[in-house]
């Protein structure tokens, strides 16, 4: 069968292949498509989206309060926009023990603590909404922002797994020490013990450490500010689609290189190497750009890129608490 299937594609005029193949695709993703586009219509789980909101901005304050030189007023928009989101979620009664509610929270007051600190008094308008928000919230307490020594940071890292686990963070702050390409690459060769559908392991890595290039693709994710500049290296992963079969294996690329990508933070992790995984949610554009600046085969599709150094002696990290297993979880047993 495999044979005749291979005869017929040759007989085919490649056009009429393209069609074919395009027809399969496009009929294939509308159905994933039309799940998403319902969600946005149709769901009034507002609840869920809520939550989703008000994680979403106070990681961008946290992010914030542990840059390498947090900058005085920082994130006003965003910090109103959540002083509202808390003021909506609280008017709707859901409950106020949700851990992203209480973060939101924590995470404002230690917004005001900060500049308390440093004696800076920010714009009329957020101090009063900061200051309503903590006057009806004094007793929610969330996960602080953490201070650490590189050697408390690394403690853990050839620990069991249970405390190895616990102690990765994102981090953004890096030393100017340059990461030996054999470290990398060994790194990259743990990476590749992650599962892969088949064996056929179709994650790639770009090693960025050109001054001019890494600047370029700062500037096309446009998601590092104030942290980005001082990564010695770039890792830039990407997923072959040449190995997977056909267009029901669509997730396959996003799904194994996923898998291969936290593989490589724990291995740098493990190396005392610190990461901060860069989103690759972008749009056609950046995507076009990214792949002209380091020739990446149009086979390959951009998964994520990790920006990673050495750390200095004392930095900060994000908390960003986790919602428990029994949230997540449900059992059919």
């Amino acid at each position: 069968m495999g044979q005749l299937r291979e005869k017929i594609k040759k007989a085919v005029p490649a056009w009429l292949m393209y069609c074919y193949y395009l027809y399969s695709a496009t009929r294939t993703y509308m159905y994933d498509i039309r799940r998403r586009v319902r969600d946005k219509v149709y769901n009034a789980n507002t609840e869920d989206k809520l939550f989703r909101d008000l994680t979403v901005a106070y990681h961008i304050i946290e992010k914030g309060l542990t840059m390498p030189e947090p900058r005085p007023g920082f994130g006003k928009a965003v910090v109103l926009s959540l002083c509202n989101m808390v003021f909506s979620y609280d008017k709707k009664g859901y409950p106020r023990d949700n851990i992203s509610f209480v973060q939101a929270v924590s995470v404002l007051h230690e917004y005001q603590l900060f500049h308390k600190a440093i004696e800076y008094t920010p714009d009329s308008e957020v101090s009063t909404a900061l200051s309503r928000v903590l006057e009806m919230f004094p007793d929610l307490k969330g996960e602080k922002q953490l201070r650490l020594s590189s050697k408390d940071f690394f403690a853990n890292a050839d620990q069991p797994f249970d405390k190895f686990c616990r102690s990765r963070y994102s981090v953004r702050h890096y030393a100017g020490k340059d990461i030996p390409l054999p470290v990398l690459y060994e790194c990259i060769d743990l990476a590749q013990r992650s599962p892969s559908f088949c064996n056929r392991q179709p994650s790639r890595v770009h090693i960025v450490k050109s001054a001019r290039k890494k600047q370029a693709i700062l500037g096309i994710q446009n998601g590092n500010r104030g942290f980005g500049h001082l990564a010695n290296t770039l890792l830039v992963i990407t997923s072959s689609v040449s190995m997977t079969k056909d267009i029901h294996e669509r997730h396959e690329n996003h799904l194994n290189s996923g898998m291969f990508c936290m593989t490589l933070l724990n291995a740098l992790h493990f190396h005392k190497i610190g990461a901060c995984s860069l989103n690759w949610s972008v749009a056609r554009q950046q995507d076009i750009s990214i792949r002209k600046l380091l020739h990446i085969p149009d086979n390959e599709v951009v998964v994520l890129v990790i920006s990673c150094g050495y750390v200095p002696d004392h930095f900060s990290v994000a908390s960003s608490p986790r919602i428990s297993a029994n949230k997540i979880t449900s059992e059919h047993l």
